[in-house]
């Protein structure tokens, strides 16, 4: 009778359940007709307005590099000066993100969102009152710190929220925003400062910024963050994860230097890629936005259908170990070898090879927010993703001046693309070696006890 013994521990011990043949029928017939247990419904309005939030969040980024001709000018900014001013963003920003993930784990991720919006909305809006080098370079320091609530709240939010099954494609449609927003920030913020001058659309885009948060609040009314199950409370103060604990796990450090790589990458073409255009490659500035606006149209593309495709294969026959680490592994080789490969090639030839990387680059992202809320679970993927995404970002810093001066040392960017290939190609040996296979943390057992 040991099969009826097996039913009785897999089900729980179900009311009834007896060792005779008649009680097994009928218990198994019943269980037979009982529905599955209801999953929770997934929460679309909050997916979009996470994705219109980080669309925001890279639009307000990116104005003050579309406002440069002008301000370099009217403010009587040299380069030097002008250096600092683009950079001030990311002193504030790399370093405030373990603290924003730590308070949205211990006040609410729904609330840090709120506030950290705020604060760099009326940033925007303030940059068009700007003096000087001083009065700008304190705005993108705040700027810089209201935005780095963003990554630690929303994958916080998401893996409380969200369940794995849906999870790729949650974090691929919040994606998008990041991809899109630097084409619809040039593009709008462009025309706006065409017609109406920096100060008008630093204005025009701060006060519209800030409209965001009313649907924000009407979500969170409606939708109260849920209470949290605690299984084991390592640390007796708050009942949370230590952040001893988080940085005891290899999945972290392996994390951050293979999102340090993928993001090297990025913000070499973020960063580099019109001038690189214009100057190597001798297209006309019509031409130059074209290629840079498709660059990020197939990137947002393909980050959507991975989002797709891996919770498609992972509700079929993938584990999310399996299914998150080949997309990891096939964009870190494909930005790679693309970069590498564009440095030699034709022109025509290496227009399809951005294009490729930008396919490439798109593997990257739901596979790196999903693993991330997978390794921390609901209860620690603020503080985790605050301290990944700190060091992973100081690329975002190192890139663009790296790139800076092999153009200046060598007269051409060949290099300069060879080095950001190679750094993506280094990504590849920490998805591949470092970071262990993706399975949630124990935390109960602390970090000598790497998954449950």
């Amino acid at each position: 009778m040991a099969r009826p013994d097996r039913w009785k521990l897999d089900c729980g011990g179900s009311r009834g359940l007896r060792h005779d043949t008649n009680a097994t029928t009928l218990n198994t017939a019943t269980l037979q007709r009982s529905p599955p247990a209801a999953q929770p419904p997934v929460p679309r309005l909050l997916i979009a307005l996470l994705a219109l939030a980080l669309l925001i969040n890279y639009v307000d980024r990116g104005s003050i590099a579309t406002a440069a001709p002008l301000l370099e000018r009217e403010l009587h900014l040299d380069a030097s000066q002008l250096g600092w001013v683009l950079s001030a963003f990311f002193w504030a920003y790399v370093p405030l993100q373990p603290v924003m993930g730590w308070l949205a784990d211990r006040i609410g991720a729904a609330r840090v969102l709120a506030g950290g919006f705020a604060a760099w909305s009326v940033a925007t809006l303030l940059t068009a009152c700007s003096r000087g080098l001083t009065s700008l370079v304190g705005l993108r320091l705040l700027m810089g710190a209201g935005e780095s609530v963003t990554y630690p709240s929303a994958l916080t939010l998401l893996a409380q929220r969200v369940a794995d099954r849906e999870r790729a494609r949650a974090t691929a449609v919040m994606q998008v925003g990041a991809v899109l927003g630097p084409a619809l920030g040039t593009l709008l913020g462009g025309w706006l400062m065409i017609r109406y001058g920096w100060r008008a659309m630093f204005l025009v885009l701060g006060t519209a910024s800030l409209l965001w948060l009313l649907p924000w609040s009407r979500q969170l009314r409606a939708n109260p963050p849920p209470a949290l199950a605690v299984a084991g409370r390592p640390d007796p103060d708050d009942g949370l994860p230590t952040l001893r604990a988080i940085l005891g796990q290899r999945a972290l450090w392996g994390g951050m230097l293979g999102i340090f790589c993928s993001n090297y990458a990025f913000y070499f073409v973020f960063t580099w890629l019109p001038l690189y255009l214009v100057h190597e490659r001798g297209l006309a500035l019509s031409s130059m936005t074209v290629l840079t606006a498709s660059f990020f149209l197939v990137d947002a593309a393909s980050v959507l259908a991975t989002g797709w495709l891996l919770d498609a294969w992972m509700a079929g026959s993938a584990t999310p170990n399996r299914a998150y680490k080949t997309a990891l592994a096939a964009s870190a080789a494909g930005v790679g070898l693309c970069l590498l490969a564009a440095g030699t090639a034709s022109p025509a030839v290496a227009a399809a090879l951005l294009l490729l990387t930008a396919v490439a680059d798109g593997l990257n992202s739901p596979a790196t927010c999903a693993a991330t809320q997978h390794f921390a679970g609901p209860h620690a993927t603020g503080r985790w993703m605050g301290v990944q995404n700190a060091a992973a970002n100081i690329a975002g810093i190192v890139a663009p001046v790296f790139t800076g001066y092999l153009v200046q040392w060598t007269g051409h960017y060949q290099v300069a693309l060879w080095l950001a290939g190679a750094v993506a190609l280094l990504g590849l040996g920490a998805w591949l070696l470092i970071v262990p296979p993706i399975e949630p943390v124990n935390w109960v057992r602390g970090p000598s006890g790497s998954s449950s």
